[in-house]
């Protein structure tokens, strides 16, 4: 014979329910190839200036930058 008391009931969810599914907005549609959309990350302080710097530089955007950057990098290592 257990001597514990039982576990209290559990509470309902106070989150309501989920909306209609014809509520639901465009939210699960995924963006269009080539559509511009945001990134967003954290780096050091120094690496922020720098990479600013790198790009007024030479002149581009710091996504312009970041693109090239990667595509440079994506093809080194497949």
């Amino acid at each position: 014979m257990s001597t514990k008391p039982p576990p209290p009931p559990r509470e309902s969810s106070k989150k309501g329910e989920p909306p209609p599914r014809d509520d639901v907005r465009g939210n699960l549609t995924k963006p269009e190839p080539g559509k511009i959309v945001a990134l967003n990350f954290r780096v050091p302080a120094e690496f922020k200036k720098n990479f600013k710097i790198a790009a007024a530089t030479h002149g581009t955007t710091q996504s312009d930058l970041l693109v090239r950057a990667f595509k440079e990098w994506q093809e080194r290592n497949g």
